[in-house]
């Protein structure tokens, strides 16, 4: 039990230093504005689909 107990607070541990380390990460050059090139993929969960953006009501056309 034990074990178990160390090893999930080992991963958590992990999973936040790296996420700190990749908030830390400066954008790539190139990828600084992607919603004025993204015409939309099958990723709809993803924040820069135009579909999720034309079901809020943000891109009207």
């Amino acid at each position: 039990m034990m074990i178990a107990i160390l090893v999930l607070l080992g991963l958590g541990a992990l999973f936040g230093l790296f996420y700190y380390l990749n908030s830390k990460t400066p954008v790539p050059e190139g990828c600084e504005d992607l919603t004025a090139e993204c015409e939309g993929c099958k990723i709809t969960s993803c924040a820069h689909n135009p579909v999720l953006k034309q079901s809020k009501g943000e891109n009207k056309e």
